[in-house]
Formats: structure tokens, C-alpha cells, sequence
């Protein structure tokens, strides 16, 4: 309803029918129970339940430890979870009737469908329908199926009849409702490539919001009067759902199958360990002393893209989502704008951190967007205007001999803002900015924010490519300082309410959780001490002085 609100104005939702079906009665559950408990396979499954419900609780005590350390609440980013008195909110919000039912087809639920009267049904997420309902709208409606038609119909998880086929993709379909299971025309499609670290569950990622892309273009197509529909052809075939101990023994054969997502440490194992418990209780006590001052730092975190294909700086798109629920669990995350005023006015009750994303790889218009809107994380996207400009690779991925990496284009850049990401500069050409001469730095420095302000508006965020003292002169900090509000360079540590330093610092993403909570924690690396042209600082007049 959301993406409706924002991506398609011309529609509007008039009701929402939800149907929260009775829970099963103890005899039905007992009929179940005796017809699975003859088959091996289920109490395989029952082991694996007991294993997975036994690590849970053991990682539910780690989590208690590290809120311990952090001197954090429990819910730094308030309670996770949508559930239906968040729907009745925002239908009440958006003026939208909401309906719950026990019987998505009882003659109460078919009479408040009448009463809208409705021009077009969206079916999301629900049980076969009965076309006493589905025909009620004046245009009727329209599924969201996440597999190709007519090739694989019907039920299971996303992909996991094409994995098991050995298929190079997946399709997304929007089509018409009709008696017969998906065998409506297709209003809307396209699909997804199945890439070398895709597994069910970034499959479903992707495919979720690729088909919220699919059902807001399809919706806007009957708004104007443009629909166009094909009839399905060729051979099909019709999928039931399997069961919970026959989906499991899928995904393992589908697992010996696919490549590995390896997540090397980058340092020794027991080194890591070693200072995980020689650094707790210090780490504890000065935390404890942030809570108590209210004076935690804010930490800026950078990371370039998401992507199920190989790269030297690439995450997996389910391993970034473990990334983020982490840091979720035990960080308040804020917006880049919203960190800046922190650091800017103090205030900071709670472990506070922030994500950007620099270059602005094609990459992560699917699999990142995929994570933030599964997660709710606000993103900083820093962007190379010339290479989102040309289309060209960038520099660093034609060294390593990493090919087929291509730069978002302006059209997804637009998209990525109205999404919510706060899009900054990142120079034209992902530039060095060590230079002193100044045409140069002014070409891409001011240039970029420039390209920038035509296609999107102004920008206040800067950041520097490669980040580091070296690549930063004194007359780029001058330049930058006079063209943006907001100056970033890749400077680790964390910046702190009344630091003089005003080029804000950010901290790469550690490739394993243990490092990145470490990193976070400034264990694996301390506050460096910076080069006197770095520490710029605003007088009262608000003009950049060097000391």
C-alpha cells in the first residue's frame, strides 16, 4: 500500500480484506501428527527443529551478553514486526477500509467487497480464491505469482522448483484471476537470473520486490487505459506446496548442488577470540560510561554492493541481510542525515550507526533494495555521476578483471531516492582526490554535485573515493568544504559530539559479523591520528578554517 501511495498516484486503495483463518483444532493436529510420524523423513525433521530451536537459544544468550557490553536496550530500533494493528493503523491513516474475517468468503466478507466497489481486486498472499469474490471488481483482479507461467504453476517456495531443475532464472508474473490455478493472461512479467550464490531465500528477497515493482506498473497500465494482456502458451505443470520435512530435505539436496557463500576471516580465529575476551570488560566499562554521559559515537559504516555473483567487494544478498538484522539487534540505525545532527548536537543514548553505500553499482538496484525493504534500513548512496552518466565500469573492477559490474543508470539513481536513499557525490570518475591541482579537483568534486543537482536536486553529502589521508589533499577539503554541507572521508573510528574534526569518519564493513562487532568496537582498530589538513573545523561564523 505503501509503494501504491508513493509510485501510483493515479490509484487509489479503497479496502483491505484480510482473512485470519481459525487455527487448527487439537484432534486435526492429531490426525496430521499420526500420518507423518511413519515416515524417516520426519523425524529428521524433528531432529533439525530441536537443533535449530537449541542454537536459537544459545544465540538469544550471546545477544543478551553483547547488549550487556554495549550498555544497550533490548529493542534499540523499537519492537521488529508488522501485525495487524500497524495495518489498521495505516488503513485508518490513508482513509482505507480494513475488513478481518475468518472466511475470506463468507457472505459478510462478499458484501464488504460490494460496498467498496472497487474497479480492480489485488490478490496478495492468500488461499485459492472462489470467483464469487475475485469477479466482484468492475475490471476484476490480479495475482502476483513469483515463478514463470505456464512453466511452473501453483505452490512452493520461490525458485525452488527451478533450482531443483537446474534453471538459469526465475520469472515474476502478474496475471488475471481466474477458477483454474494461475492460468490467467499475463498483465506484467519479467525474471529474475539465478546467479552463483542465489539460494531460496535471496531468490524470495528479490522476487518480493521485483513483484511490488510488477503490481504497481501493472495497476498503473488499467489506471491509464493501457493494459495489455497475453494469453499463456505451451506445456504446464501444476506444483503443490511440500511439506515442511519434504522442503527440507530440498533444500539440502539444493545446497550440495550450488557454490559455497564463503565468508573467510580476515584475521585468525583465535586471535579473534583472544580479544573478544581480553577487551570485553573494558569495552564494557567505557560503554557503560558513553550510556552514562549520553555520549555514545556515532559510527558511519561504508560498503559498495550486494550482489550473488562473485566480487572482491561484494556481500551475498542473505548474508547482508544477516548483517543488517545483527546490527539491528544491537545498533539503533539512523539515516546519514539524521547521524550528521548527532554528531552535530550530541545526544546519543544508544550504540548509533549508519550505512552508506559507495560508487553505485546496478547490482544492488535489486538485491540491496531487496534487503532494505525487507529490513526498513534508511542507506546513504554515494554515486560516480560520469560512470552512472556513461555506463562505463569502474577502474578498480577492470584491474581485478572483474567484468559485467556496471553502474546504476540516472533512471534507477531517481528511483533508488524516491525509495528513500539520501544520494550524495562521490567526485565524476571515482577520482583520487590526493591531487592539488585544482581545476582537476573542482571537475570532479564540484562537477559531480553538479551532474547531481540537474537529474535530482541538491545534495549537502560528499565523499571521498578511496578516503584514506593520502587521498586527500588540503585545496579537496578546501573545495569540498565550499560546495558541500556534509564531507566524508574512509577514516575509521567513530565521531563524537564535539570532535573538532568535521570530515566525518567512515568504517569499511568487515566481511564476518565477529569482525565487524570488533571493528565497531574500535578493538581491531584504534582512532588513528590524522593529518593536520584533515582536521577542519567551522567557526562561529559557519566558515571551513584550517587549524
Amino acid at each position: 500500500m505503501a509503494r501504491l501511495r508513493r509510485d501510483a498516484p493515479e490509484a487509489q486503495v479503497v479496502g483491505v480484506l484480510y482473512e485470519r483463518r481459525a487455527p487448527k483444532t487439537l484432534q486435526q493436529r492429531m490426525g496430521i501428527w499420526r500420518k507423518k510420524m511413519v515416515r524417516l523423513v520426519y523425524w529428521r525433521y524433528v531432529l533439525h527443529r530441536i537443533l535449530a530451536t537449541t542454537e536459537s537459544k544459545l544465540s538469544g544468550l550471546l545477544d543478551a551478553v553483547i547488549r550487556c557490553i554495549h550498555a544497550a536496550p533490548k529493542w534499540p530500533n523499537g519492537r521488529a514486526g508488522y501485525g495487524l494493528d500497524d495495518l489498521a493503523t495505516a488503513c485508518k491513516t490513508n482513509g482505507t477500509e480494513l475488513f478481518i474475517t475468518r472466511d475470506i468468503h463468507s457472505d459478510d466478507a462478499l458484501d464488504f467487497v460490494r460496498r467498496l466497489d472497487a474497479d480492480l481486486g489485488l490478490v496478495f498472499g492468500t488461499r485459492i480464491l472462489k470467483p464469487a469474490l475475485f469477479e466482484i471488481p468492475k475490471q476484476g483482479s490480479i495475482n502476483i505469482h513469483k515463478r514463470k507461467v505456464p512453466d511452473y504453476r501453483g505452490g512452493g517456495a520461490v525458485g525452488l522448483w527451478e533450482l531443483l531443475d537446474d534453471q538459469k532464472e526465475i520469472g515474476v508474473t502478474v496475471h488475471r484471476v481466474e477458477a483454474k490455478v494461475d492460468v490467467g493472461s499475463v498483465v506484467r512479467s519479467t525474471r529474475i537470473p539465478i546467479d552463483p550464490l542465489d539460494n531460496l531465500e535471496s531468490l524470495a528477497l528479490k522476487a518480493a520486490v521485483v513483484g511490488a515493482d510488477l503490481i504497481v506498473a501493472a495497476i498503473r497500465d488499467f489506471a491509464h487505459g493501457t493494459v495489455t494482456e497475453a494469453p499463456q502458451n505451451g506445456p504446464s505443470k501444476l506444483f503443490r506446496s511440500p511439506s515442511a520435512e519434504d522442503l527440507l530435505q530440498m533444500k539440502k539436496k539444493i545446497a550440495q548442488r550450488r557454490p559455497k557463500d564463503s565468508n573467510p576471516f580476515r584475521r585468525p580465529a583465535w586471535k579473534l577470540l583472544v580479544k573478544s575476551l581480553v577487551y570485553a570488560a573494558p569495552i564494557a566499562l567505557r560503554n557503560w560510561r558513553y550510556r552514562r554521559r549520553n555520549n555514545y559515537p556515532v559510527m558511519i559504516l561504508y560498503h559498495h554492493l550486494v550482489s550473488d555473483r562473485p566480487h572482491h567487494f561484494g556481500a551475498s544478498t542473505v548474508y547482508f541481510l544477516r548483517q543488517v538484522n545483527y546490527l539491528l539487534r544491537h545498533y539503533r540505525i539512523v539515516s546519514l542525515s539524521e547521524a550528521v545532527k548527532l554528531v552535530r548536537e550530541g545526544g546519543v543514548s544508544v550504540p548509533t550507526i549508519a550505512i552508506t553505500f559507495d560508487d553505485g553499482y546496478a547490482d544492488n538496484f535489486v538485491n540491496l533494495r531487496a534487503v532494505t525493504e525487507e529490513t526498513g534500513l534508511p542507506i546513504a548512496y554515494f554515486i560516480a555521476t560520469e560512470h552512472v552518466s556513461t555506463g562505463r565500469e569502474f577502474a578498480h573492477d577492470q584491474l581485478r578483471n572483474e567484468h559485467g559490474f556496471l553502474p546504476n543508470t540516472w533512471e534507477q539513481i531517481e528511483f533508488l531516492q524516491r525509495c528513500g536513499y539520501e544520494i550524495g557525490s562521490h567526485t565524476r570518475n571515482h577520482a583520487d582526490c590526493g591531487s592539488i591541482d585544482e581545476e582537476f579537483l573542482r571537475h570532479e568534486i564540484v562537477g559531480s554535485g553538479e551532474d547531481i543537482r540537474q537529474r535530482l536536486g541538491p545534495t549537502a553529502n560528499f565523499s571521498f573515493p578511496f578516503g584514506l589521508p593520502q587521498n586527500i589533499s588540503a585545496p579537496a577539503v578546501q573545495i569540498a568544504y565550499a560546495s558541500y554541507k556534509n564531507v566524508f572521508s574512509a577514516y575509521r573510528g567513530g565521531n563524537f559530539h564535539g570532535d573538532a574534526r568535521q570530515i566525518l569518519k567512515r568504517g569499511n564493513f568487515s566481511h564476518t559479523l565477529w569482525e565487524l562487532e570488533l571493528q565497531l568496537q574500535s578493538v581491531l582498530t584504534g582512532d588513528e591520528k590524522e593529518p593536520p589538513h584533515l582536521q577542519l573545523r567551522v567557526d562561529e561564523r559557519g566558515s571551513s578554517t584550517h587549524p
